[in-house]
């Protein structure tokens, strides 16, 4: 019987009580899938991850689903053996301060995070 541990980050491991969970199928098993059995062990999982009707971009936005370097689609299949990363996915940042007009040093105190304010630095 194919199996696979999934380790979840935050907010998934509140949702689903525990950090781990391994899971056995029959025959193939998808990442939708196992959402939508997790769903039904873990109301608070379900609340939050309508796996029925997500579609991949929606997911996107939710999770990054990791196995051995790849990203897996929602509806790719969980690999037996597999250790399966579920992380809430990372965006955004900023560009570097210079190319902004800014200092490049960090503020480290209140007072240079005023001067910087009214331009003074």
């Amino acid at each position: 019987m194919p199996e696979a541990t999934f380790w979840f980050s935050s907010p998934f491991r509140e949702w689903i009580g525990q950090p781990t969970v391994t899971v056995r199928w029959d025959g193939c098993m998808t990442v939708r899938q196992l959402l939508s059995q997790l769903g039904a062990e873990h109301a608070r999982l379900r609340a939050h991850v309508p796996a029925e009707s997500l579609t991949q971009e929606s997911f996107d936005n939710l999770a990054a689903v990791i196995v051995d370097g790849d990203f897996l689609a929602l509806d790719a299949h969980v690999p037996d053996g597999a250790t399966v990363n579920v992380f809430t996915p990372l965006a955004g940042g900023t560009t570097p301060a210079a190319s902004r007009g800014l200092p490049a040093r960090a503020a480290t105190s209140n007072d240079d995070v005023r001067d910087r304010a009214a331009g003074t630095t």
